[in-house]
């Protein structure tokens, strides 16, 4: 079944899904930018946007990806992205993860070295797993509500209140970034409550550290400085200690968990 089930998806990545996977411009160096469980492709475009003026860049959502495979570790959502790198023809890329992308990046570059020649984790760190019991909870009961009256604009408003509040510079979620994030989810809520329980059940099969022990790339973390709901555990950054000066920390003043919707300039610089 495992392997029936990477043929299905190999299938499935070679026609490119816009949802899942998206290259853009041309360069000598490619960025490649691991969504993380909010905001899918659509959340990378204002930072892919600049890099792509002078750089090859692909987004892949590994979450899309793998909205209908059984394993959803980060072990499991590396695999599925080293297979588009492989497939695109990709090694020695620039890659950067968002929040739980980064755990996505970090198995990456701890699995498949030649396809990394640097890290970028943006409001993410060495995120031990991808178990998410609190999202698994809130989709079980946006299921429920969008089918009564009303139930949809309800759902969509909940889900922008909590862009908002992590948010520092809140310019960024206009109308169309606002329904760009929600859609994603709204379009496709049975299989992403379904995607939730995987991923609330999901256990790694090694420590976060194990996989740091593994790393031969320099790694920049890239944190938002205001207090918000979904910032980094200080813990997560310190498994990256041992990196010792291939690890830079950089905090940006004034922004939250969206740094790169919220200052895409100075994250793409």
């Amino acid at each position: 079944l495992a392997v029936a089930g990477l043929s299905t998806l190999a299938a499935q990545m070679t026609r490119y899904d816009p949802r899942a996977v998206t290259v853009t411009g041309s360069g000598a160096t490619t960025f490649v930018l691991i969504t993380g469980m909010v905001g899918g492709i659509a959340g990378s475009r204002r930072l892919a946007a600049l890099l792509a003026e002078s750089n090859r860049v692909v987004v892949i959502d590994p979450y899309q990806l793998a909205i209908d495979s059984a394993d959803v570790t980060f072990v499991a959502l590396a695999r599925y992205v080293d297979m588009v790198l492989g497939q695109l023809g990709i090694d020695s890329a620039r890659v950067a993860g968002h929040a739980h992308g980064a755990g996505t990046a970090l198995r990456l570059a701890a699995q498949a070295p030649n396809r990394v020649s640097a890290l970028y984790f943006l409001d993410g760190a060495a995120v031990e797993e991808n178990a998410t019991s609190n999202v698994s909870s809130s989709l079980k009961w946006a299921s429920i509500i969008v089918k009564l009256p009303g139930g949809r604009g309800f759902v969509r408003g909940r889900f922008i209140r909590g862009l908002r509040q992590n948010s520092g510079h809140k310019e960024w979620l206009d109308s169309t970034t606002a329904r760009a994030y929600t859609e994603i989810v709204l379009g496709q809520l049975p299989k992403a409550a379904a995607m939730a329980k995987r991923l609330a059940r999901a256990r790694e099969p090694e420590p976060a550290l194990t996989m740091v022990g593994r790393l031969r790339t320099p790694v920049a973390v890239l944190l938002g400085d205001i207090p918000h709901p979904s910032q980094v555990d200080s813990s997560e950054v310190a498994v990256l200690e041992p990196l010792g000066d291939r690890l830079r920390v950089e905090r940006l003043p004034g922004v939250g968990h969206f740094l790169h919707e919220e200052m895409p300039a100075e994250v793409a610089a």
